[in-house]
């Protein structure tokens, strides 16, 4: 799986595309609150320069993943985040670190903490050569990357997608959609917490080296040492944004 893709409309050129990615950054940032209207049709149209039909069409997919509702006669409003669809890559890659609600990212935390153990067990009973070397190039790319923190997490996000992979679960290989733009979520906030990168990398190499060694006990603690670990920086990283906030006010 390409480590870089995060949502199915970032796939697709397509007009209202574009549109939805648009106008769904702009209510997930808050840019656009809850409970808004949102422009009228006519000024949607006039401001991307595009049809009627295309407004409409993204339209339709900003509402089919919950997150607006149209009231008739009275327009359409951005729903209440509650009736977000989250597990909607799409959603979910809309996001930035800074405008991830506290609670979403507890979610995610426990998310991880839920699925990553059991995701490298099952690696290290099942991965083949094929699978391993994937995992092993990844942790590569980290290790060259460690002195860039873009290069670095972007091979970060390859390494556990990989081993969601090699888990040979097929409902877990799925899960990796979600996961995927939740992982982008979780590094920029570690990138803003200036991790020791190539700490970060060490304890990579003993989850990658216990699957090596066909331990999934051993894969398992690895992993969970490896999430308290990032666990802490993504927390460091909300602490220092809120300092800042505090300050800029």
């Amino acid at each position: 799986m390409d480590a870089t893709t995060t949502s199915p409309l970032a796939a697709t050129n397509a007009v209202f595309a574009r549109i939805a990615r648009d106008i769904g950054r702009r209510i997930a940032s808050g840019q656009i609150p809850e409970g808004a209207v949102l422009p009228k049709e006519v000024a949607l149209q006039e401001e991307f320069g595009v049809s009627r039909q295309a407004v409409r069409e993204a339209l339709k997919v900003l509402g089919e993943k919950g997150m607006i509702t149209a009231r008739k006669r009275a327009g359409t409003f951005v729903s209440a985040r509650a009736g977000w669809n989250l597990l909607d890559p799409d959603v979910l890659s809309w996001h930035s670190a800074g405008s991830l609600p506290d609670t979403v990212l507890r979610d995610l935390v426990e998310l991880r903490r839920a699925v990553e153990p059991l995701a490298v067990t099952l690696a290290a009973q099942r991965a083949d050569d094929a699978a391993l070397a994937r995992i092993g190039a990844a942790l590569e790319d980290m290790r060259v990357g460690a002195g860039d923190q873009t290069q670095f997490y972007k091979a970060d996000i390859a390494f556990h997608l990989s081993i969601f992979d090699a888990s040979g679960n097929s409902l877990i290989r799925q899960l990796s959609t979600i996961l995927a733009p939740l992982l982008r979520i979780s590094f920029d906030l570690q990138m803003e917490a200036h991790e020791n990168l190539l700490e970060g990398y060490e304890a990579h190499a003993a989850v990658f080296h216990a699957i090596e060694a066909g331990d999934g006990a051993a894969a398992s603690a690895a992993m969970s040492r490896l999430l308290d670990r990032s666990v802490t920086e993504i927390y460091r990283s909300k602490s220092i944004s809120r300092r800042r906030d505090s300050v800029s006010r």
